[in-house]
């Protein structure tokens, strides 16, 4: 677990240290029924229940560390689990669009922080009031159409003039294709999380198709396995619309994780809008045991 006084990244982006994340595949090994989505698939075309207990552990995004910590804790459990990716960044010098936004922020010399998008926010040096204005930042730069969001983006990465490059560095590096050709081989699934991570509802036709079968295909020409699952980018009720769903229908797709907290019910469900268990860094072991226990309290 990172020093969260040091971490230039999104801190929010960290569920789990290496210890805690043992210790919920262990429990989930131990009580459930660990399996992927083309699993509950087969189980499904064949007009079977899923298994009882059935649990996914899913990822988002294709961050490195999924292939430092977290898979060789999954390898040594022999515990399958489904890691989303956004293709764009694979294999790439370049971090995610919001974690190089938290670098810029975390680390600028600037006291102010002006955008014709965003307004003025007086930025601060202690660690809290930047991850507050990260956090009002971002959250502003998902309800705004795309074209705005990256013009926004470049706006802000010149005003606030970081002190460090973020490139290269392995704290918000992507994945390699090899690593995840490696973990493909070794029981861990992988779906799409669109191309470049944009709010799909928030793109234009054109991008829209382009990020949902671009993506698809891109994992399955590397991977030779068929993409049956995306997850959307964001994945609240609002970055995925009914314009997202028809795409994602006719790219190929069977199912469609939103990140809407709850559990599924395949008796019960929307196929385009599956629910998760959200497990944070602040989550510890006996509440994580009783968010999987009675997911209708806590979640």
């Amino acid at each position: 677990m990172p020093d969260e006084e040091e971490f230039p990244y999104d801190i929010e982006l960290v569920s789990a240290s290496v210890a805690q994340f043992t210790y919920q595949m262990q429990f989930i090994k131990k009580h459930y029924q660990p399996i992927t989505f083309a699993t509950l698939l087969e189980h499904l075309d064949r007009g079977e229940k899923p298994p009882r207990g059935a649990a996914i552990v899913t990822f988002d995004d294709g961050f490195e560390d999924n292939y430092r910590n977290a898979f060789p804790v999954l390898k040594k459990l022999n515990m399958p689990a489904t890691i989303f990716i956004s293709t764009g960044y694979i294999d790439s010098q370049e971090i995610f669009w919001y974690d190089k936004l938290s670098f810029a922020i975390m680390t600028t010399k600037a006291s102010l922080l002006t955008s014709p998008t965003l307004g003025s926010m007086v930025i601060g040096r202690d660690v809290k009031t930047r991850r507050e204005i990260l956090k009002c930042v971002v959250s502003k730069l998902k309800l705004v159409s795309d074209e705005i969001r990256l013009a926004s983006l470049d706006y802000l990465y010149t005003q606030l003039s970081p002190e460090h490059e973020w490139d290269s560095d392995s704290r918000s590096s992507p994945m390699s294709w090899n690593q995840i050709k490696e973990m493909s081989a070794n029981n861990i699934e992988f779906g799409s999380h669109s191309v470049t991570h944009p709010v799909l509802s928030k793109v234009p036709p054109e991008k829209l198709t382009f990020e949902v079968q671009h993506s698809r295909q891109r994992i399955e020409f590397e991977l030779q396995k068929p993409v049956q699952v995306i997850a959307y980018p964001v994945g609240g009720i609002e970055a995925f619309d009914q314009n997202v769903r028809t795409a994602v229908l006719n790219a190929g797709y069977r199912l469609g994780v939103s990140y809407i907290p709850g559990i599924q019910r395949p008796n019960q469900w929307d196929s385009l809008a599956l629910r998760r268990v959200h497990v944070e860094r602040y989550v510890n072991n006996n509440f994580f045991k009783a968010m999987l226990s009675a997911p209708e309290i806590f979640i």
